[in-house]
């Protein structure tokens, strides 16, 4: 319903428009009339129509300066133009206004009838085109922060530079060149129930949602997925050369954003690396992850105000450290003990005779690695202080790397079944959750959050486990219990499909006939005859 605002000094004029619509348009209202130009857009602004009849020749205000401001206010409205002939001329120029029609006096029931229905056919159209616009940015806004954990990841993962980075900076409107990695980590509470966990993890959900909504009021950034204790997000800096000025205001945003999760109660803490060129984000990351687990003390520091020595910490690339560590906690042996020669080579190096201090970084890695781990390991022989105490007595750098090397083989090892057995126990609860809710209707988010698992995670780990993506297992699982159903006759064909999880019996018995390879009837009448 299309509204109309009449203006005209002659009643006559007026009343004539209303029987029209009144008695001849179904899909319009007229929802006022003006006499005046003043009249009209005093109206305009009060009554939002979306057009406006409008004579052209009045006393004060005329019907183009009138259609002038309405247009300034409001340039969506549709004007027609009311006309007598003397003025036709006078009427023509206004269409260079973007007037949609004008219409002569006397009018004439039929060419109005007819443009108030080319006016209905627009403003329905633009009605229409305006939805699908609010639509599509709707699913946009959706996507967006998906696209940001995806950016971000891809970035501390990858650490070189995407090809298309002019499609994400268009994209997340703002220059992704420069900038730096706030992590805020959640130290890890021991001796918690199966209950106290579940709350914890619920708990720690509404912490990284927290973050990233108050870190998104103070400051241009992308915030990408919760990782296991921790949520990274790559914060731009305009200025990347004034480090100093750069430091200052990132510590000031952390401040601001631990103050409103202060009140979380959750143990955290926030660090917050170096700024650099995008392709040396992983760098910033391992920065900000070491600040944030070093310090005992601040809740908040910058990795350039920590003090891990008399000296500054050299020229030492933590990034090393951190492929290191990736290769361990993803079984690569080789990928391992390539790093750790490299390290190595650089601490026998730069610390020559200092054994104490290669020891010191050596043990600093142990740290690091043990917070990495997403579960825990058992293992009497892979016991870090056990090692550790081990290590100190050594006094040989050969003997200490061999030593190193073989903890870091056991340690992968002991991981990687330790890894087995926690994926093997969340596989079976997550079909022991779908074999008891198959009946209502599951998705693969409600299983994935069972488990406390990412959604994108999951569906791979869903696949790779089974054999099968979910939806498939799902299906052939109703299926099956259908098909046991079925063997009662008392068990009416609509009421096995509900009971399987279904809420339409004729998707039913399409899918069941795709499976089986006939109808849920046939099927029933099949086994009917065999016994």
């Amino acid at each position: 319903m299309i509204k109309l605002l009449i203006v005209d000094d002659e009643q006559i004029v007026i009343d004539s428009m209303k029987y029209i619509v009144d008695n001849y348009i179904d899909d319009a209202i007229i929802v006022g009339s003006a006499k005046s130009g003043r009249e009209a857009i005093e109206k305009a602004v009060e009554l939002k129509p979306d057009a406006i009849l409008i004579d052209i020749r009045m006393p004060g205000i005329n019907g183009i300066e009138a259609i002038q401001q309405i247009q300034s206010e409001n340039n969506n409205v549709i004007f027609v133009i009311i006309s007598a002939h003397e003025y036709f001329d006078y009427a023509k120029d206004a269409i260079n206004l973007g007037v949609f029609e004008y219409l002569l006096k006397p009018l004439n029931k039929e060419k109005v009838i007819n443009t108030i229905n080319k006016i209905i056919k627009k403003v329905s159209l633009k009605k229409e085109e305006l939805r699908k616009e609010m639509l599509l940015k709707e699913k946009i806004n959706k996507i967006i922060p998906y696209m940001e954990g995806q950016f971000v990841y891809s970035q501390l993962t990858n650490g070189r530079m995407m090809q298309d980075i002019s499609f994400y900076e268009e994209i997340f409107g703002t220059k992704l060149e420069y900038g730096y990695i706030m992590v805020a980590v959640i130290n890890d509470v021991e001796g918690l129930t199966k209950e106290e966990n579940l709350r914890y993890s619920i708990l720690k959900q509404k912490f990284y949602d927290t973050f990233s909504m108050e870190l998104k009021k103070e400051c241009a950034c992308l915030v990408g997925p919760p990782l296991l204790d921790r949520i990274a997000a790559y914060i731009t800096v305009p200025d990347h050369l004034n480090k100093y000025k750069n430091r200052n205001h990132a510590i000031h945003i952390a401040k601001k954003v631990a103050e409103r999760l202060g009140n979380m109660k959750l143990p955290f803490k926030i660090g917050v690396g170096g700024s650099y060129h995008i392709e040396s984000l992983s760098k910033s990351y391992n920065e900000a992850i070491m600040a944030a687990t070093v310090s005992n003390v601040e809740r908040i520091i910058h990795f350039e105000d920590i003090v891990l020595s008399s000296d500054k910490l050299d020229s030492y690339s933590t990034n090393k450290e951190q492929v290191l560590i990736d290769n361990i906690l993803s079984g690569n042996i080789t990928g391992t003990l390539e790093t750790l020669n490299e390290i190595f080579w650089w601490f026998t190096t730069n610390y020559k005779d200092d054994i104490d201090k290669i020891k010191s970084k050596l043990i600093e890695i142990l740290i690091v690695l043990r917070r990495a781990i997403p579960y825990e390991i058992e293992g009497n022989n892979i016991s870090i202080q056990h090692f550790i105490i081990n290590l100190l007595k050594i006094n040989n750098t050969s003997e200490l790397k061999i030593s190193y090397i073989d903890y870091l083989k056991r340690f992968i090892a002991i991981l990687e079944e330790s890894r087995m057995n926690e994926l093997n126990g969340l596989i079976l609860e997550a079909i022991d959750f779908i074999n008891h809710h198959y009946e209502s209707n599951i998705t693969l988010d409600d299983v994935a959050k069972e488990i406390n698992m990412s959604y994108h995670y999951f569906s791979k780990f869903f696949k790779d486990s089974t054999g099968k993506n979910f939806v498939d297992y799902l299906t052939d699982l109703r299926i099956e219990k259908s098909k046991e159903l079925l063997k009662n006759p008392a068990n009416s064909i609509k009421e096995i499909c509900y009971r399987v999880g279904y809420s339409d019996p004729n998707y039913f018995s399409k899918i069941f006939k795709k499976i089986i390879g006939m109808t849920p009837t046939e099927y029933r009448g099949d086994k009917a005859r065999l016994i």
